[in-house]
């Protein structure tokens, strides 16, 4: 277990050749503590937010040697508004049991917020990406209506291997102590907002957590303060029953806090969030979606409906077979009517790009039919991507629409400072 803790920068220190007036200084957000405490909208309507979180969901990559960077994080929390913070990142490796575990706790100077950021797989770690592939179900145990749920076992033990420093890191953070366990003493309330965020498997960590701070009755007095949790690029980590649980039932004071302040961002045609594929067994999201769709034009529209009224063709053989062995044919039409819906998303959205909630449970965004999506569509759209003309080719999914960059990008309200001080 890796256990290392830094202090942030101050202002000054980010801006030394630089006069106070510069209007490219820092810090991006200057009433970002506010903004995070007061949060009674989740996104909020500046958009402040699931920039904020996404910003630091990509940072918490930065490493050497499978190694985290808490320099790195504290360096880019300090710049979007948390001056002088505290950052520890908690890390544990097992490489036989494709455990890859990274947690970055961010602190405010004055104690009053607390950011816990799971990083996502990484692109040259193998086992990282096993984590991901690890498909085989454990049990999650958890208070959802008195069952247990059945969770996916690589995220499952990510979160696990870090749980309980991250834990007891919260309590001292609750306390109005230094998450930093060599500074001594207490500063203000405590705690008075917490976060959860992560991009990719850093998100599915994120939100097997947001279940276990909710609905397990010791961690109650941390899920009241838990304002929100936004992931990016999410895989789904549990089955129908458990989403249903998840939406259900509510958490502290009565509130829903997984139905409705567990945001998932996906953009554009992130295969990720598709996944685990169906054929492993049935997996269904909880929260709050919302999708960015790029820009396009009727004719690339025609050929995304095209192309995925194609795939819906060609894994509906499969759907009669399991439907004939399973005998449910109330869910296979179920899921024809579905398919047909989703293949006509685009072109009911061909002239709405951008972020928008999908409000309706049937339009989210639906698990990966078959394999060949993981296997030959996905990667043939992350190279056709390389080239200018294949770059539009309407491939149902992409790798290269799971970058965390896209997520940075897409979310930056309009003018606004990014993490190096440039208007975007």
């Amino acid at each position: 277990m890796r256990d290392s803790h830094v202090k942030g920068p101050g202002f000054a220190a980010l801006r030394p050749c630089k006069p106070e007036t510069d209007p490219s200084s820092f810090p991006v957000y200057p009433d970002l503590v506010e903004r995070l405490v007061e949060a009674k909208q989740h996104p909020d309507p500046d958009g402040v937010l699931p920039h904020v979180m996404a910003t630091c969901s990509a940072y918490a990559y930065a490493g050497f040697q499978q190694g985290g960077d808490p320099d790195t994080v504290a360096m880019i929390m300090a710049r979007l508004g948390l001056d002088e913070n505290d950052t520890r990142v908690f890390e544990q490796r097992v490489d036989a049991l494709y455990i890859a575990s990274a947690a970055y706790l961010v602190q405010d100077k004055d104690r009053r917020v607390a950011i816990l950021c799971y990083r996502g797989t990484q692109p040259e770690d193998i086992i990282s990406i096993l984590t991901d592939a690890d498909v085989r179900p454990e049990m999650l145990s958890v208070e959802l209506e008195g069952r247990r749920h059945e969770v996916h076992a690589g995220f499952y033990r990510n979160v696990r291997a870090t749980r309980h420093l991250v834990i007891a890191a919260l309590e001292r953070a609750l306390r109005g102590e230094s998450v930093n366990p060599a500074e001594h003493g207490t500063k203000g309330d405590g705690l008075e907002a917490l976060y959860l965020t992560g991009h990719s498997l850093g998100a599915a960590m994120a939100a097997i957590m947001a279940i276990t701070l909710v609905h397990e009755p010791r961690y109650r007095h941390l899920a009241e303060k838990l304002k929100g949790v936004y992931t990016f690029g999410q895989p789904m980590v549990g089955g129908p029953d458990l989403a249903r649980a998840c939406e259900d039932t509510p958490g502290p004071d009565g509130t829903h806090v997984l139905r409705d302040r567990l945001l998932r961002y996906i953009f554009d045609r992130d295969v990720v969030p598709a996944l685990p594929p169906r054929p492993v067994g049935p997996y269904a999201p909880f929260g709050r979606e919302f999708h960015y769709r790029r820009p396009r034009d009727l004719m690339d529209t025609a050929l995304t409906l095209a192309a995925d009224s194609a795939i819906e063709a060609l894994t509906l053989p499969g759907d009669v077979v399991r439907a004939a062995v399973d005998r449910d044919w109330s869910g296979l039409g179920l899921r024809v009517t579905e398919g047909t819906r989703r293949s006509l998303r685009p072109l009911l959205r061909s002239h709405a790009p951008g972020w928008t909630e999908v409000a309706e449970p049937g339009l989210h965004y639906p698990q990966m039919d078959s394999l060949a999506g993981l296997a030959v569509v996905a990667p043939l759209a992350f190279f056709a991507t390389r080239l200018a003309l294949t770059r539009t080719i309407p491939f149902k999914y992409s790798f290269d629409d799971h970058g965390p960059g896209h997520y940075v990008n897409s979310l930056a309200p309009p003018g606004v400072l990014s993490e190096f001080g440039d208007v975007l």
